[in-house]
């Protein structure tokens, strides 16, 4: 039976009890005890059972554990156990988690968290978080406890990327902190993600385009002026191919010679380079036109011995972003553009040809379907009329190169 309310425990029944010769208890009720020890020492005790045994738990000292709090926590207590949970066992795992947690640095959490990611981004991604993490966080951030870190210690360090102009990095690189929060929340490290989902303090960065071609007279100033590139053949090819292929820069400098069967005129871009590969099931396939099989032929000639396509003739690397922009620059003055912006003209100009459906183009550029209900049934391929639209896409290239007339295309 219950203790009554009048016979429970109250502060000046506890403060008056005097020691005895041997160790006492006073009740409360529904488990809770209060020990008075021959020194004069008071503690709470919950006693209960646990898997039909009895079960002795100490909850803590008083006067620094109140009455209130020993019967809170002797209510959290046998809740555990109407769980069939050991309150000691808990209590020690809890202790071990917390040393764990302290020991868990922002760096450390965040190094781990991009050992997994290594596996699901694009090389390129992944090794700019790294670079990113490396030049802006880990120096402000990285020796912290992650479980210490707030919002504030975290805005302080993505302001210095603001004050530079850095906005649009800045604002990648909150998100990836905010992911190696979350991280560190599956794990039970923190109880919390700090970073809320936006912080008025921060500028935004407002996107723009990739800077692009804007005409086909411009297109074939370009090209024109690929000619007479003084630069090497590994380079002014990846150019020229960027141009007819509009994929992604970093799948092209990266593409290696296996990936090319020439053949059957087409470039398989393998599942874990490609960087859409979050929406795709399968390796994305290119169509070779005859032009492109031309400029791959004569290049392997030259770098048919190295794995990569376009490689750097001393580290047998993949020629850098760096060099490819700088030939962009070197080969086209009258404005700026990006080697990431051929992907906008192509699709610009295949779309106002009229010649093509924007199923057949989306799926040369390996865009996902924005119905997402109909991507995951469709799984149509297009290689027929994706042919066609490789093969008339260089040939416009060329129609740009030489200045003559665009003639219209018919597809079959």
């Amino acid at each position: 039976m219950a203790k009554l309310n009048s016979d429970l425990l109250d502060d000046l029944s506890i403060k008056a009890t005097k020691p005895k010769e041997k160790e006492y208890a006073l009740r409360d009720g529904n488990g809770l005890f209060l020990l008075v020890h021959p020194n004069g020492s008071k503690y709470f005790q919950l006693r209960t059972t646990l898997h039909g045994k009895p079960k002795k738990i100490q909850l803590g000292k008083y006067p620094d554990l109140t009455l209130s709090q020993a019967r809170n926590l002797a209510m959290e207590k046998r809740r555990m156990v109407d769980d069939h949970k050991d309150p000691i066992i808990e209590a020690k795992l809890e202790k071990a988690q917390a040393t764990k947690n302290a020991d868990a640095t922002f760096r450390s959490v965040a190094e781990a968290w991009l050992e997994i990611k290594k596996h699901t981004l694009a090389k390129s991604t992944h090794l700019k978080i790294v670079q990113t993490f490396n030049a802006n966080v880990y120096s402000k951030l990285g020796a912290y406890p992650i479980g210490k870190i707030d919002n504030h210690m975290v805005r302080d360090c993505l302001l210095i990327m603001q004050k530079r102009g850095a906005l649009e990095i800045m604002e990648k690189t909150r998100g990836w902190i905010k992911q190696v929060f979350d991280f560190a929340l599956s794990d039970k490290m923190i109880s919390e993600n700090p970073i809320p989902v936006t912080d008025l303090r921060l500028k935004k960065h407002i996107g723009e385009k990739f800077p692009r071609l804007k005409s086909a007279n411009d297109a074939g100033k370009l090209l024109r002026n690929l000619t007479e590139y003084t630069g090497s053949l590994e380079v002014s090819t990846c150019v020229y191919l960027m141009l007819n292929f509009a994929q992604r820069p970093s799948e092209l400098r990266c593409a290696k010679w296996a990936d090319f069967d020439l053949d059957k005129a087409i470039w398989t871009i393998p599942l874990e380079q490609s960087k859409t590969r979050k929406h795709m099931t399968k390796p994305h396939t290119v169509m070779l036109s005859r032009q492109a099989i031309g400029a791959l032929k004569e290049l392997k000639q030259y770098t048919g011995h190295s794995e990569y396509a376009f490689s750097s003739r001393l580290d047998r690397k993949p020629l850098s972003e760096a060099t490819i922009r700088k030939a962009f620059r070197l080969t086209f003055t009258d404005y700026h553009i990006v080697p990431h912006g051929c992907r906008h003209f192509f699709s610009t100009q295949a779309n106002e040809s009229g010649l093509f459906r924007n199923d057949v183009i989306e799926a040369a550029l390996s865009h996902g379907d924005k119905d997402k209900i109909r991507g995951i049934y469709n799984e149509a391929t297009y290689d027929r009329e994706r042919k066609d639209l490789a093969q008339w896409w260089s040939d416009q290239l060329d129609i740009m190169r030489d200045g003559a007339k665009v003639i219209p295309f018919k597809t079959a």
